[in-house]
C-alpha cells in the first residue's frame, strides 16, 4: 500500500549501486496503544515479531507522512 504514494517516495543515492527508497512515518498514539495491548496479550511475543521484522514494527506504530514531518524513515534497497 505504501509503495503507491510515489509523490512523498524520495530515491537516494539514484543510479548508484546503493540505490534506496525511503519514506517518512510519524508515531500515531492509537497505533502504540493497540501494539502495547497486544504485548501484554501475547506476553511479549509481539515485541520480539516486531523486533525480527522492523518494517512491520514501524507501520504497527506509525503513520505514512511527508519526508518533512516524518520522525521515523523507512529505507528500502531498490537492487
Amino acid at each position: 500500500p505504501d509503495r503507491m504514494k510515489t509523490s512523498e517516495t524520495k530515491i537516494i543515492n539514484q543510479g548508484l549501486e546503493d540505490e534506496m527508497e525511503v519514506w517518512g512515518y510519524q508515531p500515531c498514539l492509537w497505533k502504540m496503544v493497540l501494539v502495547g495491548m497486544g504485548a501484554v496479550c501475547s506476553g511479549g511475543l509481539l515485541l520480539l515479531l516486531l523486533y525480527w521484522l522492523p518494517e512491520w514494527g514501524v507501520k504497527g506504530t506509525c503513520t505514512y507522512t511527508s519526508l518533512r514531518d516524518a520522525r521515523t524513515l523507512l529505507l528500502r534497497t531498490t537492487v
